[in-house]
């Protein structure tokens, strides 16, 4: 290997190791946004993860041969590792949500923000 195309490869591991680091760092901004409820916020932070995700499979495929070194491996089972955090998260989210909408459609009276009921009780009375 040449001294350009190790200088290349080292670049392209700088690269690819900034993009991998700063997806990880945008995974924990996403994560933050939906623990927060910040729907807006966390739309924004899945469309910067898009376009990292499609900076870093543009650089390794700008190449035959994917720079690899120990620091890049690393940072790649930490962004693993932070997935696997989000996946979690996201299922736990989409279960809450699930049993919320199931409790909501089974009770069609609806409770006031105090925690009486919205709909006052109804009785039958009969005169005679």
């Amino acid at each position: 290997m040449t001294e350009r195309e190790q200088n290349d490869s080292g670049q392209k591991s700088q690269e690819c190791l900034a993009l991998v680091r700063r997806l990880r760092e945008e995974m924990k901004i996403g994560l933050s946004a939906l623990a927060a409820n910040d729907l807006k916020r966390f739309e924004s932070s899945v469309g910067t993860q898009e376009q990292l995700c499609e900076n870093v499979r543009a650089l390794a495929q700008s190449d035959a041969q994917p720079p690899r070194t120990a620091e890049l491996a690393a940072a790649g089972r930490e962004l693993r590792q932070q997935n696997r955090i989000c996946l979690a998260a996201l299922v736990r989210a989409a279960q809450t949500c699930s049993a919320l909408l199931s409790l909501y459609q089974d009770s069609p009276r609806g409770y006031s923000p105090n925690g009486q009921s919205a709909v006052a009780s109804q009785t039958l009375s009969c005169e005679v």
